[in-house]
């Protein structure tokens, strides 16, 4: 399933970024630019970063 309709990013994509260390949104933003340009899908990679055991850490951002 698409999460970031803008960067054409599936949930696949950035389950597997979080499998290889990314475990903050701006590290799943560096990784595969999910989330960094309308951010209407930040909301969603949060969810799924506290779905792995992370806790919500970023506090620069200011989407979802």
């Amino acid at each position: 399933m698409l999460v970031c309709i803008c960067k054409g990013v599936s949930d696949r994509r950035i389950t597997e970024e979080i499998r290889r260390g990314a475990c903050t949104l701006q590290a799943i933003q560096n990784g595969c630019q999910a989330g960094t340009d309308c951010k209407s899908c930040v909301r969603q990679i949060r969810q799924m970063l506290a779905g792995q055991g992370h806790a919500h850490q970023d506090t620069a951002d200011h989407g979802g």
